[in-house]
């Protein structure tokens, strides 16, 4: 039930629910919070099995899209609708969201994902697993995982948010963070994209290695209305983390313009 989640509940205004990805969680979004709080109610949640979120069940994408579609009806009950924003796996809920439950949400903010993960980070994720079948925590992965996440210049320029992202990666439960990239490896929304009929907004930073602008603006060729698609220079996987102003002047911008949303 949705009682068992971590919600983080924070401003005023139209209400965004935001959904990470693989080994994230409502964490990844709060630097967002207080450039938002003025517009936006930002809603940011444990998917659960993840987080300080209980599991009521195994995990899967259907699974999370139930729980997430049970705390919309009871946080923003209708007809006010939100704007969905997904993160990397997140991206494939999202769509997978408005499958099952087109009628609550008014516009789709996808950033750094795809429908399904690339062969290359398949194969990736199935090393990882194998690197970890027999691990009692993830301690000393954090290092390993962060190249593939951040921008060179976020290296360069801001070492503190990679530590701080290293040290949250290694504190999360290794059995949780097993069974997430089984429910990525398994998980695939193609097809779903050309059946939106709401505002996307679409971000993707130019070092992403997830999701490389190339395959972005693919991506975006699927929507039946093209969508807003924006390239953010010097960024790789977390935008929001890597330039949390440039990702929240964003999606501010979309929520209170091609959203149709009130700019309160």
């Amino acid at each position: 039930m949705s009682g068992s989640l971590h919600v983080v509940d924070a401003g005023a205004g139209p209400a965004v629910l935001a959904v990470h990805g693989l080994g994230g969680g409502a964490w990844f979004f709060a630097p967002l919070a207080e450039p938002l709080r003025h517009h936006l109610r930002l809603l940011a949640v444990d998917l659960p099995g993840t987080g300080r979120s209980a599991a009521s069940g195994p995990m899967s994408i259907d699974g999370w899209v139930a729980e997430l579609g049970d705390l919309i009806d009871e946080r923003v009950p209708a007809p006010e609708q939100v704007v969905l924003l997904g993160h990397s796996m997140g991206t494939i809920i999202a769509l997978q969201a408005w499958r099952a439950w087109p009628g609550r949400i008014r516009g789709l903010v996808l950033v750094g994902g795809l429908p399904r993960a690339r062969p290359l980070i398949r194969d990736r994720l199935m090393e990882r697993l194998a690197g970890l079948e027999h691990a009692d925590s993830l301690a000393g992965w954090g290092s390993k995982v962060s190249p593939g996440v951040f921008s060179p210049a976020t290296f360069r320029a801001d070492p503190k948010v990679v530590a701080d992202f290293e040290a949250a990666f290694e504190a999360q439960p290794v059995d949780s963070y097993r069974r997430s990239i089984r429910v990525l490896l398994d998980a695939d929304a193609s097809g779903i994209a050309g059946t939106v009929t709401v505002p996307t907004l679409i971000l993707s930073g130019a070092d992403d290695q997830y999701a490389p602008p190339d395959m972005v603006h693919a991506f975006a060729a699927e929507f039946p209305t093209p969508p807003t698609v924006e390239v953010l220079p010097d960024i790789g996987h977390v935008p929001f983390l890597e330039h949390p102003g440039r990702v929240a002047a964003a999606v501010a911008a979309f929520a209170s313009g091609a959203a149709g949303l009130s700019s309160a």
